[in-house]
């Protein structure tokens, strides 16, 4: 085995390696050992079984897909920022055929459960909740009165997730209905 680091953010990123050659169905626990030049054991030291590693790798997919560790964005126009982050979100999609209409709606459905990759996919989607509402906060054209009552900044902000989801395992090519619904609300 060639030596590598054995951390958990190296084997995933192999996993994602892994998924842009032969998507999600390459992944088994003896071709990521292999290509992170670890014991199939070692595997499970950081994965539980099978299960965990696939929801980890899914939600880790979709941690690069929305680059949730990349630069900041302009976090001053809350629609734009939506924008960018779709227009983003689907051209770094590219780089995994198949991958969101196969398993996408899998992570836009799920919320809360115990395992601990169902914990990482909550995890994901609470960083794309807290770079929303950020950017929501920045934003001075937002009547306060928008956020008021039943609408609030975190609520709106799991409703844009679940949108931007949805229309990229949907294949939309923009999230124009969405910032339509947004620009009605807000300004």
């Amino acid at each position: 085995m060639k030596p590598q680091s054995t951390s958990r953010e190296a084997i995933l990123a192999e996993c994602r390696a892994i998924v842009r050659r032969q998507g999600l169905p390459g992944i088994s626990v003896r071709t990521v050992a292999a290509a992170a030049g670890v014991a199939t054991g070692t595997l499970y030291h950081y994965f539980p079984d099978k299960r965990a590693l696939l929801m980890s790798v899914v939600a880790d997919v979709w941690r690069d897909v929305f680059a949730l560790d990349g630069a900041p964005r302009d976090r001053t126009d809350f629609c734009r920022y939506v924008d960018d982050l779709y227009r983003g979100a689907r051209d770094r999609l590219g780089a995994y055929p198949g991958f969101a209409q196969g398993h996408g709606l899998e992570l836009v459905a799920l919320t809360g459960q115990e395992d601990e990759g169902r914990a990482r996919m909550q995890a994901f989607l609470d960083g794309v909740g807290s770079q929303l509402q950020e950017a929501l906060r920045r934003d001075p054209r937002v009547r306060p009165e928008a956020l008021a009552g039943d609408l609030t900044p975190q609520g709106l902000a799991r409703f844009v997730t679940r949108n931007l989801l949805a229309g990229l395992v949907l294949g939309q090519p923009t999230c124009s209905d969405l910032l339509a619904v947004l620009r009605a609300a807000l300004y």
